[in-house]
């Protein structure tokens, strides 16, 4: 037993929420999380935790321990990371968590080029949903900010903003008259993202209020940005998820003046991520790229 190992493990129950989920965490039986914890509390000479057969709580110490044991704990292992990143090429997994609108076309790119420069670093690339709470089996969450959103437990740091914009293909730009004004959109065939909003009613930084229509609708932004590039219609997203669209000339923009609120993208990752460096790094790349 040693102060480091069963303060680790005494945190882990509080951010699982259970002994069995803690200790399935950290790889170990719930007997053996059980007397790391009996070992902390005889050490510091006071009860930690109430327990019960359905409930689990933190006494009035235990609540005072764990808020300083974080700290400390994310400062001792952020020593032991520096200290043997400076004489060891980065490596290891990093478990990313996106949505479909954040992870399968804008975030791939900068994937793709942050492999590259660091080829000892593996990726893993989970989908979730919007607005779902940062989950303890990801290593960091790439999404909008997330709506009433306040845990002492993570960091979130923003990473870039941007306005979804209207864009589309030259061809089937062609076959109509030139779009000149907001009104005309309603009069095109939007293709649609499958949201929460699904009046399709968009209320733009003007102020301005349109209803969209269209004959295509999906949930997969992927599927929308090719068929605009298939000539099928008008699409309403953020440049970030076009940039290689809009660099070959696959589509153009439309009322460049006429945009969504900006939005923000953030970084969501534990306090105590053990893997710091590496997070870091790859939210620092992302900066960079964006």
């Amino acid at each position: 037993m040693d102060w480091i190992t069963c303060t680790k493990s005494f945190v882990a129950v509080i951010q699982q929420g259970s002994l069995s989920k803690a200790a399935n965490s950290l790889d170990i039986s719930n007997s053996a999380l059980s007397k790391r914890l009996s070992w902390l509390e005889q050490q510091l000479g006071v009860p930690l935790l109430k327990r019960t057969t359905r409930h689990l709580s933190l006494t009035d110490a235990g609540d005072v321990f764990f808020q300083r044991s974080q700290t400390l704990l994310e400062h001792w292992q952020q020593l032991i990371t520096e200290t043997t990143a400076t004489n060891e090429e980065m490596s290891g997994t990093l478990h990313v968590g996106a949505p479909l609108s954040t992870g399968s076309h804008f975030l791939i790119n900068i994937i793709a080029a942050f492999c590259q420069r660091y080829p000892n670093i593996n990726i893993t690339l989970h989908t979730i949903t919007s607005g779902q709470l940062p989950d303890l089996n990801l290593d960091i969450i790439i999404c909008s900010e997330i709506d009433n959103f306040n845990s002492a437990s993570y960091i979130a740091t923003p990473l870039f903003s941007d306005n979804a914009r209207f864009y589309a293909s030259p061809t089937y730009l062609e076959q109509y008259d030139p779009i000149e004004s907001p009104e005309q959109l309603t009069q095109h065939n939007c293709l649609l993202l499958n949201q929460h909003n699904h009046a399709h009613e968009y209320v733009f930084e003007n102020g301005l209020t349109l209803r969209l229509q269209g004959n295509f609708t999906t949930s997969n932004p992927e599927v929308l940005i090719a068929s605009a590039v298939e000539h099928m219609g008008l699409i309403l997203i953020s440049p970030q998820n076009v940039q290689r669209e809009l660099a070959h000339g696959l589509l153009i923009p439309v009322l460049t003046h006429l945009q969504l609120p900006q939005q923000t993208t953030f970084a969501y990752y534990l306090k105590l991520n053990y893997q710091h460096t590496k997070t870091k790094c790859f939210i620092d790349f992302i900066k960079q790229s964006t």
